[in-house]
């Protein structure tokens, strides 16, 4: 999947970095509580001791409406575990 391969991290996007900033977050504590906030489930992984102390911290902040929508607003339509890329005929969805 090229276009997959050619997309910047999200880590490093100028919109994350100005967001985790302002919160004196980590980009990745931005985007867990985007995650969370939207009550989506993540199972975040980590051997280092401070991001695991780090991913347990982002419940401590809020991001406001329109941070989530700044966010939101960064989708590229990528999916990872699309079935139908890899040969099955059977979507995630149905």
């Amino acid at each position: 999947m090229q276009k997959a391969k050619d997309t910047p991290l999200l880590f490093d996007n100028k919109t994350i970095k100005e967001i985790a900033d302002k919160h004196g977050k980590t980009p990745a504590q931005v985007l867990l509580r985007w995650a969370t906030q939207r009550d989506v489930a993540v199972i975040p992984k980590s051997n280092n001791q401070n991001r695991l102390a780090q991913n347990l911290d982002v419940c401590s902040f809020d991001l406001s409406a329109d941070e989530l929508k700044r966010i939101s607003a960064l989708d590229q339509g990528l999916r990872f575990n699309n079935p139908p890329n890899y040969g099955v005929p059977i979507p995630i969805f149905a």
